[in-house]
Protein backbone atom coordinates (compact mmCIF):
# COMPACT_ATOMS: atom_id res chain seq x y z
CA UNK A 1 0.00 0.00 0.00
CA UNK A 2 1.33 3.40 -0.89
CA UNK A 3 0.01 6.94 -1.07
CA UNK A 4 1.03 10.42 -2.02
CA UNK A 5 -0.06 14.01 -1.41
CA UNK A 6 0.18 16.29 -4.39
CA UNK A 7 1.54 19.76 -3.69
CA UNK A 8 -1.03 22.54 -3.74
CA UNK A 9 -1.22 24.34 -7.09
CA UNK A 10 0.48 27.72 -7.26
CA UNK A 11 -1.79 30.76 -7.03
CA UNK A 12 -2.79 32.24 -10.41
CA UNK A 13 -4.00 35.62 -9.08
CA UNK A 14 -1.98 38.81 -9.50
CA UNK A 15 -3.75 41.62 -7.67
CA UNK A 16 -2.83 44.61 -5.54
CA UNK A 17 -4.97 44.26 -2.41
CA UNK A 18 -3.77 47.23 -0.40
CA UNK A 19 -1.49 50.26 -0.61
CA UNK A 20 -0.17 51.79 2.60
CA UNK A 21 1.26 55.21 3.40
CA UNK A 22 1.56 57.01 6.74
CA UNK A 23 -1.83 58.26 7.99
CA UNK A 24 -0.41 61.78 8.29
CA UNK A 25 0.18 61.78 4.54
CA UNK A 26 -3.13 60.35 3.28
CA UNK A 27 -6.08 62.66 2.68
CA UNK A 28 -8.49 59.80 1.93
CA UNK A 29 -8.21 56.00 1.61
CA UNK A 30 -6.61 54.78 -1.65
CA UNK A 31 -8.93 53.76 -4.46
CA UNK A 32 -7.91 50.38 -5.94
CA UNK A 33 -9.47 49.13 -9.16
CA UNK A 34 -8.53 46.32 -11.52
CA UNK A 35 -5.83 48.42 -13.22
CA UNK A 36 -5.27 51.55 -11.11
CA UNK A 37 -4.43 52.70 -7.60
CA UNK A 38 -5.13 56.32 -6.69
CA UNK A 39 -4.58 58.19 -3.43
CA UNK A 40 -4.80 61.85 -2.45
CA UNK A 41 -1.89 62.90 -0.25
CA UNK A 42 -0.57 65.96 1.52
CA UNK A 43 2.39 67.08 -0.61
CA UNK A 44 3.75 69.26 2.20
CA UNK A 45 4.41 66.13 4.28
CA UNK A 46 6.39 64.12 1.75
CA UNK A 47 8.89 64.33 -1.08
CA UNK A 48 6.75 63.45 -4.10
CA UNK A 49 9.90 62.52 -6.04
CA UNK A 50 10.84 59.82 -3.52
CA UNK A 51 7.75 58.14 -2.07
CA UNK A 52 7.95 54.51 -0.91
CA UNK A 53 4.41 53.09 -0.66
CA UNK A 54 3.87 49.63 0.72
CA UNK A 55 1.77 47.07 -1.15
CA UNK A 56 -0.06 43.92 -0.15
CA UNK A 57 -0.61 41.54 -3.08
CA UNK A 58 -2.30 38.19 -3.54
CA UNK A 59 -0.59 35.25 -1.86
CA UNK A 60 2.67 34.26 -3.52
CA UNK A 61 2.57 37.10 -6.07
CA UNK A 62 5.51 39.44 -6.66
CA UNK A 63 5.29 43.18 -7.35
CA UNK A 64 7.80 45.25 -9.31
CA UNK A 65 9.03 47.78 -8.38
CA UNK A 66 9.22 46.13 -4.97
CA UNK A 67 6.99 47.26 -2.11
CA UNK A 68 8.69 49.99 -0.10
CA UNK A 69 10.98 51.13 -2.94
CA UNK A 70 11.15 54.95 -3.35
CA UNK A 71 9.63 56.19 -6.64
CA UNK A 72 9.09 59.53 -8.37
CA UNK A 73 5.32 60.13 -8.30
CA UNK A 74 5.26 63.43 -10.17
CA UNK A 75 3.61 61.23 -12.81
CA UNK A 76 1.81 57.88 -12.41
CA UNK A 77 4.15 54.95 -11.71
CA UNK A 78 3.60 51.60 -13.40
CA UNK A 79 3.71 48.52 -11.15
CA UNK A 80 3.57 44.93 -12.45
CA UNK A 81 2.21 42.11 -10.31
CA UNK A 82 3.19 38.56 -11.32
CA UNK A 83 1.23 35.60 -9.99
CA UNK A 84 2.81 32.86 -7.88
CA UNK A 85 2.71 30.41 -10.80
CA UNK A 86 4.45 32.98 -13.02
CA UNK A 87 1.86 32.68 -15.79
CA UNK A 88 -0.20 35.79 -15.08
CA UNK A 89 0.73 39.45 -14.92
CA UNK A 90 -1.30 42.55 -14.20
CA UNK A 91 -0.14 46.12 -14.79
CA UNK A 92 -1.31 48.91 -12.47
CA UNK A 93 -0.96 52.69 -12.84
CA UNK A 94 -0.40 54.08 -9.36
CA UNK A 95 -1.05 57.80 -8.84
CA UNK A 96 -0.46 60.02 -5.82
CA UNK A 97 -2.45 63.22 -6.18
CA UNK A 98 -2.02 66.35 -4.13
CA UNK A 99 -4.85 67.82 -2.10
CA UNK A 100 -5.32 70.79 -4.40
CA UNK A 101 -8.42 69.83 -6.34
CA UNK A 102 -8.86 71.81 -9.56
CA UNK A 103 -11.94 73.95 -10.14
CA UNK A 104 -11.56 74.45 -13.91
CA UNK A 105 -11.60 71.69 -16.52
CA UNK A 106 -10.67 72.49 -20.11
CA UNK A 107 -10.13 68.92 -21.35
CA UNK A 108 -6.94 69.91 -23.15
CA UNK A 109 -4.76 67.11 -21.75
CA UNK A 110 -5.22 63.50 -22.86
CA UNK A 111 -3.17 60.33 -22.77
CA UNK A 112 -3.88 56.70 -23.69
CA UNK A 113 -4.14 53.67 -21.43
CA UNK A 114 -1.09 51.35 -21.17
CA UNK A 115 -2.41 49.11 -23.97
CA UNK A 116 -2.92 52.11 -26.25
CA UNK A 117 -6.62 51.36 -26.74
CA UNK A 118 -8.47 54.42 -25.44
CA UNK A 119 -8.07 58.01 -24.31
CA UNK A 120 -7.89 59.20 -20.70
CA UNK A 121 -8.09 62.92 -19.80
CA UNK A 122 -5.91 64.31 -17.04
CA UNK A 123 -5.48 67.64 -15.30
CA UNK A 124 -2.33 69.65 -14.65
CA UNK A 125 -2.30 71.19 -11.16
CA UNK A 126 0.85 73.14 -10.33
CA UNK A 127 2.65 71.14 -13.09
CA UNK A 128 1.62 67.81 -11.52
CA UNK A 129 -0.49 65.25 -13.39
CA UNK A 130 -3.89 64.70 -11.79
CA UNK A 131 -5.51 61.49 -13.06
CA UNK A 132 -8.88 62.28 -11.53
CA UNK A 133 -11.17 61.50 -14.48
CA UNK A 134 -12.48 58.03 -15.23
CA UNK A 135 -14.83 56.43 -17.74
CA UNK A 136 -16.29 53.05 -18.60
CA UNK A 137 -13.84 52.57 -21.48
CA UNK A 138 -11.96 49.81 -19.67
CA UNK A 139 -15.21 47.89 -19.17
CA UNK A 140 -16.10 48.37 -22.84
CA UNK A 141 -12.73 46.85 -23.76
CA UNK A 142 -13.74 43.60 -22.02
CA UNK A 143 -16.88 43.22 -24.12
CA UNK A 144 -15.66 44.80 -27.34
CA UNK A 145 -11.84 44.72 -27.48
CA UNK A 146 -11.38 47.58 -29.96
CA UNK A 147 -7.83 48.72 -30.68
CA UNK A 148 -8.44 52.29 -31.85
CA UNK A 149 -9.25 55.07 -29.33
CA UNK A 150 -11.82 56.51 -31.73
CA UNK A 151 -13.90 53.32 -31.41
CA UNK A 152 -14.50 53.79 -27.67
CA UNK A 153 -17.48 55.55 -26.05
CA UNK A 154 -15.35 58.21 -24.31
CA UNK A 155 -12.93 60.14 -26.52
CA UNK A 156 -11.44 63.55 -27.19
CA UNK A 157 -12.54 65.77 -30.06
CA UNK A 158 -11.08 68.81 -31.81
CA UNK A 159 -14.60 70.29 -31.97
CA UNK A 160 -14.04 72.52 -28.93
CA UNK A 161 -15.37 75.80 -27.57
CA UNK A 162 -11.81 77.02 -27.34
CA UNK A 163 -8.39 75.42 -27.22
CA UNK A 164 -7.47 72.22 -29.02
CA UNK A 165 -9.76 69.58 -27.49
CA UNK A 166 -13.08 68.89 -25.76
CA UNK A 167 -14.56 65.71 -24.29
CA UNK A 168 -16.70 63.65 -26.66
CA UNK A 169 -19.05 60.92 -25.39
CA UNK A 170 -20.99 58.59 -27.69
CA UNK A 171 -23.33 55.70 -26.90
CA UNK A 172 -21.91 52.62 -28.64
CA UNK A 173 -23.23 49.11 -29.37
CA UNK A 174 -21.44 46.29 -27.58
CA UNK A 175 -22.01 43.60 -30.19
CA UNK A 176 -23.09 40.00 -29.76
CA UNK A 177 -21.38 39.45 -26.40
CA UNK A 178 -22.92 42.58 -24.93
CA UNK A 179 -26.39 41.46 -26.01
CA UNK A 180 -25.87 38.01 -24.46
CA UNK A 181 -24.98 39.45 -21.04
CA UNK A 182 -27.78 42.05 -21.11
CA UNK A 183 -25.48 45.00 -21.84
CA UNK A 184 -26.30 45.86 -25.47
CA UNK A 185 -25.07 49.46 -25.25
CA UNK A 186 -22.24 51.37 -23.60
CA UNK A 187 -22.90 55.08 -23.03
CA UNK A 188 -20.05 57.51 -23.28
CA UNK A 189 -19.43 58.64 -19.72
CA UNK A 190 -16.87 60.69 -17.85
CA UNK A 191 -16.69 61.36 -14.12
CA UNK A 192 -14.47 62.46 -11.26
CA UNK A 193 -13.37 59.27 -9.56
CA UNK A 194 -12.27 55.85 -10.75
CA UNK A 195 -13.70 52.83 -12.55
CA UNK A 196 -13.29 49.24 -11.34
CA UNK A 197 -13.30 47.22 -14.54
CA UNK A 198 -13.36 43.97 -12.55
CA UNK A 199 -16.99 44.72 -11.63
CA UNK A 200 -18.04 45.91 -15.08
CA UNK A 201 -19.79 42.65 -15.96
CA UNK A 202 -20.91 41.39 -12.54
CA UNK A 203 -21.95 44.61 -10.75
CA UNK A 204 -21.82 47.50 -13.24
CA UNK A 205 -23.44 50.08 -10.94
CA UNK A 206 -20.76 49.40 -8.31
CA UNK A 207 -17.95 49.70 -10.85
CA UNK A 208 -18.16 53.51 -10.83
CA UNK A 209 -16.41 55.00 -7.78
CA UNK A 210 -17.49 58.64 -7.65
CA UNK A 211 -15.74 61.48 -5.87
CA UNK A 212 -12.46 63.29 -5.20
CA UNK A 213 -11.60 65.30 -2.04
CA UNK A 214 -12.76 68.93 -2.18
CA UNK A 215 -12.34 71.58 0.51
CA UNK A 216 -14.50 74.40 -0.84
CA UNK A 217 -18.28 74.80 -0.81
CA UNK A 218 -19.54 74.57 -4.42
CA UNK A 219 -22.26 76.98 -5.52
CA UNK A 220 -22.64 76.37 -9.25
CA UNK A 221 -21.38 74.14 -12.05
CA UNK A 222 -20.91 75.96 -15.36
CA UNK A 223 -19.65 74.99 -18.78
CA UNK A 224 -20.58 74.32 -22.40
CA UNK A 225 -22.21 71.33 -24.07
CA UNK A 226 -24.01 70.18 -27.16
CA UNK A 227 -26.04 67.03 -27.56
CA UNK A 228 -27.40 65.00 -30.45
CA UNK A 229 -29.86 62.30 -29.39
CA UNK A 230 -29.49 58.93 -31.09
CA UNK A 231 -33.28 58.54 -31.19
CA UNK A 232 -35.68 56.19 -29.43
CA UNK A 233 -34.50 54.56 -26.19
CA UNK A 234 -34.17 50.77 -26.03
CA UNK A 235 -33.82 48.64 -22.89
CA UNK A 236 -31.23 46.03 -21.95
CA UNK A 237 -32.99 43.46 -24.12
CA UNK A 238 -32.70 45.75 -27.14
CA UNK A 239 -36.45 46.48 -27.28
CA UNK A 240 -38.05 49.96 -27.27
CA UNK A 241 -39.03 51.16 -23.80
CA UNK A 242 -42.66 51.85 -22.90
CA UNK A 243 -43.76 54.58 -23.09
CA UNK A 244 -41.52 55.47 -25.99
CA UNK A 245 -39.08 58.34 -25.45
CA UNK A 246 -36.07 59.94 -27.06
CA UNK A 247 -32.64 59.51 -25.53
CA UNK A 248 -31.28 62.32 -23.35
CA UNK A 249 -27.90 63.17 -21.90
CA UNK A 250 -27.13 63.78 -18.24
CA UNK A 251 -24.87 66.35 -16.58
CA UNK A 252 -24.71 66.61 -12.82
CA UNK A 253 -22.46 67.22 -9.84
CA UNK A 254 -22.77 65.78 -6.33
CA UNK A 255 -21.14 67.12 -3.16
CA UNK A 256 -21.09 64.59 -0.32
CA UNK A 257 -19.63 63.85 3.10
CA UNK A 258 -17.17 60.95 2.84
CA UNK A 259 -16.46 58.49 5.63
CA UNK A 260 -14.07 55.57 6.23
CA UNK A 261 -17.03 53.21 5.81
CA UNK A 262 -18.17 54.91 2.59
CA UNK A 263 -15.27 56.81 0.98
CA UNK A 264 -16.96 56.82 -2.44
CA UNK A 265 -20.44 56.75 -3.94
CA UNK A 266 -21.37 54.60 -6.95
CA UNK A 267 -23.96 54.28 -9.67
CA UNK A 268 -26.55 52.83 -7.30
CA UNK A 269 -26.51 55.62 -4.71
CA UNK A 270 -24.78 58.72 -6.11
CA UNK A 271 -28.00 60.79 -6.18
CA UNK A 272 -29.82 59.25 -3.22
CA UNK A 273 -27.34 58.41 -0.46
CA UNK A 274 -27.84 60.19 2.90
CA UNK A 275 -24.25 61.45 2.70
CA UNK A 276 -25.17 63.71 -0.24
CA UNK A 277 -25.10 67.36 0.86
CA UNK A 278 -25.91 69.02 -2.49
CA UNK A 279 -26.74 68.25 -6.12
CA UNK A 280 -26.54 70.34 -9.30
CA UNK A 281 -28.17 68.69 -12.34
CA UNK A 282 -29.19 69.57 -15.88
CA UNK A 283 -32.99 69.77 -15.91
CA UNK A 284 -33.53 68.53 -19.45
CA UNK A 285 -30.96 66.66 -21.53
CA UNK A 286 -32.63 66.63 -24.93
CA UNK A 287 -30.94 67.49 -28.22
CA UNK A 288 -29.57 71.02 -28.34
CA UNK A 289 -30.72 73.21 -31.25
CA UNK A 290 -28.31 74.15 -34.00
CA UNK A 291 -24.79 72.83 -34.38
CA UNK A 292 -22.99 74.87 -31.76
CA UNK A 293 -22.28 74.65 -28.05
CA UNK A 294 -24.71 75.89 -25.42
CA UNK A 295 -23.81 77.23 -21.98
CA UNK A 296 -25.06 75.53 -18.83
CA UNK A 297 -25.16 77.09 -15.37
CA UNK A 298 -26.35 74.62 -12.71
CA UNK A 299 -26.97 75.69 -9.10
CA UNK A 300 -26.15 73.34 -6.22
CA UNK A 301 -29.27 72.65 -4.16
CA UNK A 302 -28.28 71.86 -0.58
CA UNK A 303 -29.97 69.15 1.47
CA UNK A 304 -27.87 69.60 4.60
CA UNK A 305 -25.52 72.08 6.24
CA UNK A 306 -21.80 71.85 5.54
CA UNK A 307 -19.50 71.41 8.53
CA UNK A 308 -16.72 74.00 8.17
CA UNK A 309 -14.12 71.96 10.08
CA UNK A 310 -14.77 68.82 8.03
CA UNK A 311 -14.68 70.87 4.85
CA UNK A 312 -11.27 72.34 5.69
CA UNK A 313 -9.97 68.84 6.46
CA UNK A 314 -11.10 67.45 3.06
CA UNK A 315 -13.90 65.48 4.69
CA UNK A 316 -16.15 66.19 1.70
CA UNK A 317 -15.85 64.97 -1.89
CA UNK A 318 -17.23 66.15 -5.19
CA UNK A 319 -18.24 64.15 -8.24
CA UNK A 320 -19.04 65.53 -11.69
CA UNK A 321 -20.73 63.10 -14.05
CA UNK A 322 -21.47 63.29 -17.78
CA UNK A 323 -23.28 60.64 -19.82
CA UNK A 324 -24.43 60.45 -23.43
CA UNK A 325 -27.44 58.36 -22.31
CA UNK A 326 -29.13 59.42 -19.08
CA UNK A 327 -30.13 55.89 -18.12
CA UNK A 328 -27.10 54.25 -19.66
CA UNK A 329 -26.05 52.82 -16.28
CA UNK A 330 -28.96 50.36 -16.58
CA UNK A 331 -28.29 49.93 -20.34
CA UNK A 332 -31.16 52.05 -21.56
CA UNK A 333 -30.34 54.50 -24.33
CA UNK A 334 -29.93 54.96 -28.06
CA UNK A 335 -26.87 54.04 -30.09
CA UNK A 336 -25.35 57.13 -31.68
CA UNK A 337 -26.26 59.63 -28.95
CA UNK A 338 -23.43 62.20 -28.83
CA UNK A 339 -22.48 64.56 -25.99
CA UNK A 340 -19.73 67.19 -26.23
CA UNK A 341 -18.38 68.87 -23.06
CA UNK A 342 -15.91 71.73 -22.70
CA UNK A 343 -14.68 74.49 -20.37
CA UNK A 344 -16.33 73.32 -17.15
CA UNK A 345 -15.94 75.26 -13.90
CA UNK A 346 -16.93 74.70 -10.28
CA UNK A 347 -17.92 78.09 -8.84
CA UNK A 348 -17.25 78.06 -5.09
CA UNK A 349 -18.13 80.20 -2.12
Amino acid sequence: MSGCIKPEAANMEADILEMTLPDSVLISPPSITNTTVTAFVNFSKLNIKAVAPGFAVTEGAVIQPASGTPQDFTKPVTYTVTSEDGHWRKVYRVSLLQNVAPENFSFENWTVNPDGNYYIPYELVETEHQNIWASGNSGFSFITPEKQPEAYPTQRTSDAVQGQYAAYLETKPTGALGAIVGMPIAPGNLFLGSFDAAKALTAPLEATLFGIPFNKKPLRLTGYYKYVSGGAVTDKTGKPVTPARQDQCDIYAVFFKASPEKPFLNGSNVLTDPSVAAIAQLASGGSTPGGGYHAFNLTFTYKSEVNADDLAAFGYKIAIVYSSSKNGAVFEGAVGSKLYIDDVKIVTQ
